[in-house]
């Protein structure tokens, strides 16, 4: 009996059959880059951020939870174009006291092509220094988006703060 032979035509095009199937939709993307500024009032008459629990233990914040609504600006300026707003949760879950979970949403309201979508969001804010968090979807033209955020803070009182947002993530076209 003859041993079967295979044209190397064929293990090529069954190659490139299996790469093309491994290497997922196909789809295109878009890279995108969004640059603003977060702005928080944590005290005062115009309050955008409020502690709902806490333990109180020894002066840590380990165990506080805050929710928040905080506007987004075009500038550092308080009174720059507000173009939408960061909505979300913090839960200071470390123990040396650097930061907290969050979970947020950015609803952008006045950004052009993107007003009435929304970025969602969730990692690690490490205070005072520089934190990257995950973007892991959104909606209107921002659907299916994924990719990174840093936030770094500029500006920081007990009665002000703001941070430079700077987003990079990508969309299927």
């Amino acid at each position: 009996m003859a041993a079967a032979r295979c044209p190397w035509q064929l293990v090529l095009l069954t190659t490139l059959l299996v790469l093309l199937a491994c290497s997922g939709s196909g789809a295109a993307e878009k890279l995108t880059n969004f640059r603003f500024y977060f702005h928080e009032i944590p005290s005062g008459a115009n309050i955008t951020t409020v502690k709902v629990a806490g333990l109180n233990v020894n002066g840590s914040t380990f165990g506080d939870l805050k929710v928040f609504d905080n506007a987004l600006r075009e500038g550092a300026d308080p009174s720059s174009t507000l173009i939408g707003r960061a909505r979300g949760i913090v839960v200071f879950a470390s123990l040396d006291n650097s930061g907290g979970v969050t979970a947020m949403e950015f609803v952008f309201s006045n950004y052009g092509n993107y007003s009435g979508s929304t970025l969602a969001s969730v990692g690690h804010l490490t205070v005072p220094d520089v934190s990257e968090r995950s973007i892991v979807g959104g909606t209107g033209v921002l659907r299916f988006a994924r990719g990174y955020f840093t936030t770094e803070f500029i500006v920081s009182t007990s009665d002000y703060r703001v941070a430079i947002i700077d987003m990079y993530f990508t969309t299927k076209l």
